[in-house]
């Protein structure tokens, strides 16, 4: 089996503590598990592979304080939680754009600004980064929420 994106259960939400997850990085606005509220289906939603129990949560946007606004703002880095062999490896996002293509209209690149842990006891950062890798190709921008407009979306990465 592979990554698909889909609505996460209320047992496994509950079992992965994701309100909290989301809670730790989300800095603004409604705080889980009323924030689902907001969205059409009240469910977190991840990338996951049941099969071998990996799975990869987005978190959102970090923040900052340092706006011209005085206000919290959101930044271009994103906070993804990637569970591999029951640990939870942390990494931060950003992303550019490329040129667009014909067949695909959205195209963009992938960056690391940082991973942790780097690596597992069993497992290389090399093998975290494919999981990693293998996990965003399928969530693309915004999992099953847009599967629509995940359609037209090229992803590569820089690292």
């Amino acid at each position: 089996m592979s990554f698909v994106n889909e609505y996460v259960s209320d047992e496994d939400a509950l079992k992965y503590d994701l309100d909290n997850l989301w809670n730790k990085y989300c800095y603004w606005g409604l705080k889980m598990p009323e924030a689902l509220t907001y969205y059409e289906v009240h469910q977190h939603d991840w990338c996951v592979d049941k099969e071998r129990g990996y799975w990869l949560f987005n978190c959102g946007y970090l923040m900052s304080e340092e706006s011209r606004s005085g206000y919290p703002e959101p930044i271009d880095k994103e906070v993804f939680i990637l569970h591999v062999n029951g640990q939870n490896i942390e990494f931060i996002l950003t992303s550019h754009g490329l040129g667009a293509t014909d067949l695909y209209p959205i195209h963009y690149c992938w960056n690391i600004v940082s991973m942790a842990p780097s690596c597992l006891p069993n497992m290389s950062k090399e093998k975290l980064l494919t999981i990693l890798k293998e996990a965003l190709k399928v969530y693309k921008n915004s999992g099953i929420r847009d599967l629509e407009g995940n359609a037209e979306v090229l992803v590569e990465f820089n690292f």
